[in-house]
């Protein structure tokens, strides 16, 4: 029917939604989709609902019709034939500002089917497609919202970085046992090549009660490995799968308040996982921690926390260890918004092998830049360790490790797609021994993807 509807189409329709005249009328399509939408904003669905099915009668392919009938019927609680206006909508869609309305009507219409890991994909479309920055913060915390939530929570990462160092070799080429020189095999030092890593977590969250939010965790990840041309010439038989490392846990962990008007939160958590090195099982292990924090003030947070884990190596039983881990520090927010962090703590390792059983102490120091600047956010950490080892036929005063390491990552907020923006890390670790073997350095350059909300 071009032009004009025909009256007694229109009649119909505005019977139906309880709008029907003494008389026939006619109506453009424009005029009747205006009636439609205020419809909508004078809470009568049902009204907008049998216009919005008049006009896709004369065309089915008609944009704002698909997106009244898609609000239309998920207010009226009729979720599949909204999720399906839903995705018609989106695929008449032509434009930045059409797609923008399309992909946040497909948001709302699975957030109110409980689809809300599908509702936040299409909220960070809708926020890409944003026409302006009000609008992008609308669709940013929408997200949030939906985030909060959403009983499952996905969060996937990756990376690719070159390292001079992919199989944490020896710095060195030749160690002194009983004070005689012998040299390292190739595949015994450092060995260059790229590392790409990835990470996929999935955390089911119960529904909180007054004092607890408890959750199910499941992570894996790991690192696939290449050697560089000199790498394969130091060590002609090596192969960067040899090094390639992959963990697979899952546990439970709940945080909990004391009481409504307790300030400080405790989160305790049972972690069991398997890890594999080079394609071959390596160990299995089960992790409990138990942590807390509490601010001081309005700018100063403090927190402490223990763990306990059983190792259980697959490759050499001998080599199994308990690893106790005790630490405390504070989160310091600066008038800026800047976070500063430092962070304590003990380790002891104890285990039959020699070269694994140890002692020492850690310190870390974190700054976290709060507002983009150029749309560049930095973040910057520094660590040190020591590790105090038993006598052996190295070192038969004792083996003593020091290990440095510091880090900045720049995040690209100007650069992303779907809320996800480039980040690019240099890393740099040292660890000097007394026992030239342990002796090494790494200096590693990566790109990785990380959401910016």
């Amino acid at each position: 029917m071009p032009g004009k509807l025909q009256a007694a189409v229109l009649t119909a329709a505005l019977a139906l939604a309880g709008v029907a005249r003494a008389a026939p009328v006619t109506m453009t399509p424009a005029e009747l989709r205006a009636l439609g939408f205020r419809e909508m904003a004078a809470h009568h669905p049902a009204a907008a609902h049998d216009i919005a099915l008049a006009l896709l009668h004369r065309d089915p392919k008609d944009f704002l019709a698909l997106i009244l009938q898609a609000r239309s019927a998920r207010a009226m609680g009729l979720n599949p034939e909204a999720r399906q206006a839903a995705r018609e909508a989106w695929a008449q869609a032509q434009g930045r500002e059409q797609e923008y309305l399309a992909a946040e009507v497909r948001a709302q219409v699975l957030a109110s089917s409980d689809m809300r890991p599908f509702a936040q994909f299409w909220l960070r479309r809708a926020a890409d497609l944003a026409p302006d920055p009000a609008v992008r913060q609308r669709a940013i915390r929408d997200l949030n919202y939906v985030r909060s939530r959403s009983h499952w929570v996905l969060r996937f990462s990756a990376s690719v970085q070159p390292s001079s160092n992919v199989n944490n070799g020896s710095a060195n080429s030749t160690i002194s046992i009983l004070g005689l020189p012998f040299l390292l095999s190739g595949d015994a030092r450092a060995l260059s090549g790229v590392v790409a890593s990835g990470d996929a977590e999935a955390i089911y969250r119960f529904t909180p009660t007054e004092r607890a939010l408890s959750r199910l965790h499941f992570h894996l990840g790991g690192t696939h490995n290449w050697l560089s041309a000199a790498a394969q010439r130091q060590a002609p038989l090596a192969r960067g799968s040899n090094y390639d490392y992959l963990v697979a846990e899952a546990g439970f962990a709940q945080r909990l308040r004391a009481s409504r008007r307790s300030l400080a939160i405790y989160d305790w958590d049972v972690t069991a996982g398997h890890n594999w090195y080079g394609g071959h099982d390596l160990s299995d292990y089960l992790r409990g921690s138990l942590s807390v924090e509490r601010p001081v003030s309005a700018w100063l947070t403090a927190f402490g926390g223990v763990s306990l884990e059983r190792q259980v190596r697959r490759d050499s039983f001998t080599r199994s260890a308990v690893v106790a881990t005790g630490y405390t520090g504070m989160n310091r927010r600066l008038g800026n918004g800047d976070e500063l962090g430092l962070t304590l703590g003990l380790r002891d390792t104890n285990s039959a092998a020699i070269d694994i059983n140890h002692h020492g102490a850690f310190a870390q120091l974190r700054w976290q830049q709060a507002t983009p600047v150029l749309g560049i956010r930095l973040d910057a950490s520094a660590y040190v360790e020591t590790g105090v080892y038993g006598a052996s036929i190295f070192a038969p005063n004792g083996r003593h490790d020091v290990t440095r390491q510091a880090q900045i990552s720049a995040l690209f907020t100007r650069v992303n797609r779907l809320g996800f923006a480039p980040e690019l890390t240099l890393q740099w670790r040292q660890v000097q021994s007394n026992v030239s073997l342990y002796a090494a350095r790494s200096l590693s350059v990566g790109l990785a993807v990380k959401s910016v909300f």
